[in-house]
């Protein structure tokens, strides 16, 4: 469909309402690309690989760069704030805002993948070429039509990073760290998980970060007795305020 635009649709005005309509199908698949990269969706690489690509020009998210900065960065580190890609922590361990978080986790995105390859050369050789496969593709479709690959890719693709982060914030905002029990929100919501393909199971999935999506449901069902009450249910609660973390101790 986004290709279709691009290279079809001439009518400015109507290429920014066709991409804006297509918005809330390019945040279903930010779900869906944190899912495969926790659990791939084919046995064979290439059509991973192929998949990826195609993901990159709906999320903005490169091969790899998921693996790093959401995996290594996030999953590894989910206990030691200083080291978490998404520490949403100040110095004085308050919350920080919701927007200046998103923006901050964005912009670290791909730079936070240099440091955290630095002991594993192949997964830094990979992230490494297909981020400049992408990036050429990429140029090559601004070069051919620069106004259209703008607004039909490189500016939503910026949004899309930034409502990946924007989702985290709400995930795991103002809560302690050392029990994936009470360190994140559970969102049993149908049309949430419909949408996000079960990403609102989330204490589930930091139960066991390689559990098929399609799975969630049962496992949150064995662990919710597990779960605090406040901290899951089909509203996302507190999150979107202001939220407050005890300050570490000096």
């Amino acid at each position: 469909a986004l290709l279709a635009i691009y290279f079809y649709v001439d009518n400015i005005w109507l290429m920014v309402a066709l991409s804006v309509i297509l918005l809330p199908a390019r945040l279903s698949v930010v779900g869906y690309n944190h899912n495969h990269i926790h659990c791939m969706t084919f046995v064979e690489q290439a059509p991973n690989r192929l998949l990826e690509i195609m993901m990159f020009f709906e999320t903005g998210t490169t091969p790899f760069s998921g693996t790093l900065n959401h995996i290594v960065g996030h999953h590894a580190h989910y206990f030691e704030p200083e080291l978490d890609t998404l520490n949403w922590r100040k110095a004085d361990g308050s919350a920080m805002g919701h927007h200046a978080f998103s923006l901050k986790a964005a912009l670290w995105h791909y730079p936070s993948c240099w440091p955290l390859s630095r002991d594993r050369p192949a997964l830094r050789s990979k992230f490494i070429a297909y981020s400049a496969l992408c990036a050429l593709l990429l140029v090559a479709l601004i070069v051919h039509k620069p106004l259209a690959a703008i607004i039909v890719f490189a500016a939503p693709m910026l949004l899309m990073l930034y409502m990946l982060k924007y989702a985290a914030y709400a995930h795991h905002s103002g809560l302690p760290i050392g029990d994936d029990f009470t360190g994140s929100r559970t969102h049993t919501g149908k049309f949430y998980n419909w949408i996000t393909w079960n990403n609102g199971y989330h204490a589930a999935h930091h139960v066991r970060q390689a559990q098929h999506w399609s799975e969630l449901p049962a496992l949150h069902a064995e662990l919710a007795q597990r779960i605090p009450d406040e901290l899951q249910g089909d509203r996302w609660g507190s999150q979107f305020a202001e939220v407050r973390a005890t300050p570490r101790p000096r």
